[in-house]
């Protein structure tokens, strides 16, 4: 039987750079806000000013996707793949300094914020979107944890939107790509209050 909808994990990807802003500020801020700061950026940065003045989300006050803090349904996702080719302009071979910061679509819904789900790419001017149970139900979960997608791709990169921010407290894991980054995101944490399980998830990368 397939897990409750409310008990989805949603994954965030960051660089390790990132995480002393993002625990200064107590979460995660839409790229509308980031991008007004220097973040290290990991995606394309066409496909994020689409997010941000062209494409947006009716069940949420029409507000674009870039106000919106995304997440995957899925580790391993293809834009850590494209990232790590170095097809965004990062170095190849990148991904041993991306964290996957992991979070449930039961605490999105605790925060009582506005969310949604899209059906795909959130960056693809054809995706649709919706903000019920249903909708999670209804992703195609087959294409979501393949390991081959070349066939799916769209699908696979289906998102969960958390309008604004997400706040630090709601993360409970942080996947790494060695024992490298496990150290230093654990040396990061030390003193927080807040602290997820940090540990080395060799599956969720390539």
């Amino acid at each position: 039987m397939p897990p409750h909808p409310l008990d989805r994990l949603i994954f965030h990807i960051t660089d390790i750079e990132n995480l002393p802003d993002i625990l200064d500020a107590g979460g995660l801020h839409s790229d509308f806000v980031m991008s007004m700061r220097n973040p290290m950026v990991i995606g394309h940065n066409h496909i994020k000013q689409r997010r941000l003045t062209q494409i947006r989300i009716p069940t949420c006050g029409n507000r674009f996707v870039g106000e919106f803090v995304p997440f995957y349904f899925c580790a391993r996702s293809p834009m850590l793949y494209t990232v790590n080719l170095g097809n965004t302009g990062r170095t190849p071979g990148c991904q041993k300094t991306i964290v996957h910061l992991v979070s449930r679509v039961r605490d999105v819904i605790a925060l009582g914020t506005s969310w949604a789900v899209s059906d795909g790419n959130a960056g693809a001017f054809h995706t649709t979107f919706d903000s019920t149970m249903h909708a999670v139900d209804n992703l195609d979960w087959k294409a979501i944890e393949a390991t081959y997608w070349t066939e799916c791709i769209h699908q696979k990169q289906a998102e969960l939107l958390v309008a604004d921010f997400f706040p630090w407290t709601c993360f409970h894991e942080v996947g790494c790509y060695d024992a490298e980054a496990e150290v230093a995101v654990k040396a990061l944490l030390a003193n927080q209050n807040h602290r997820p399980k940090v540990s080395v998830k060799k599956a969720w990368y390539y």
